[in-house]
């Protein structure tokens, strides 16, 4: 049993002794009464704390069929992976683990109570990522809290630059060209900088004595012009340089 479970075995005890001890008190003159009535009561006890394990997966069994028919009808066009469909220990019951099948990484937690289905937050497996897969945390940052009502935007890795602990990535987001900048350590990473472009634009990022620019292909200038941290003008010809 979980912590929370045995507080309130232990709250449903102490109730039980006190009404003992009032019955006691009551037929304290009719012995039979109180033994039978206290007898009703320990039995009582018994009984729901060995039935209380097939309840709670009886419970989770119907929370399953509310949750799967919320989905169907509010997510038609959808597939999901629902966790756990048979009560589990380490589950709460009620508590359901979704996410759509084409991202299985990342998803919601649904919870089932009176009938209604509430999504109380979200969870993620993501194992730590190399360096060179940072990228892929863009979904979880640009998403930023994640729903299933938010379309996952689609984002594609252009290229990559590493030099220690900074990492730059050019990047369509939603067919819009970006960069994005992380620090990465084996203490931990981060995002430094997201920058989105418009569409057939391009994007600069300076940092650290770095300027990073990424043009999207479609881009029809030769040069791209940025004023820097220490005001000077810097324009490159990018009309050789962008990524196809």
């Amino acid at each position: 049993m979980s912590p929370s479970e045995l507080i309130y075995f232990f709250v449903i005890g102490v109730a039980v002794v006190i009404a003992i001890i009032i019955l006691w008190f009551i037929f304290r003159r009719k012995r039979r009464v109180g033994i039978v009535l206290t007898s009703i009561l320990v039995l009582g006890f018994i009984g729901y704390v060995l039935y209380f394990p097939t309840l709670k997966t009886n419970k989770h069994s119907e929370a399953y069929e509310i949750v799967s028919d919320y989905l169907d009808k509010n997510y038609p066009n959808r597939v999901f992976t629902v966790v756990p469909e048979h009560y589990e220990a380490g589950y709460t019951v009620g508590n359901f683990d979704v996410n759509d099948i084409e991202t299985p990484t990342i998803g919601v937690i649904l919870r089932v109570d009176k009938d209604e289905v509430t999504e109380i937050g979200t969870w993620s497996n993501l194992e730590y990522p190399t360096q060179q897969e940072l990228w892929r945390e863009i979904q979880s940052y640009y998403e930023s809290p994640y729903s299933l009502n938010k379309d996952l935007a689609e984002i594609t890795k252009i290229d990559e630059w590493i030099d220690g602990e900074l990492t730059a990535f050019a990047l369509t987001i939603d067919d819009m060209p970006a960069i994005a900048l992380f620090n990465y350590s084996k203490a931990g990473y981060g995002l430094l900088e997201l920058q989105e472009g418009e569409r057939e634009g391009y994007v600069i990022i300076e940092k650290e004595g770095y300027v990073f620019i990424y043009a999207d292909e479609r881009y029809q200038g030769k040069t791209v012009s940025a004023n820097l941290v220490n005001s000077k003008e810097f324009t490159l010809n990018v009309d050789q340089k962008k990524v196809d």
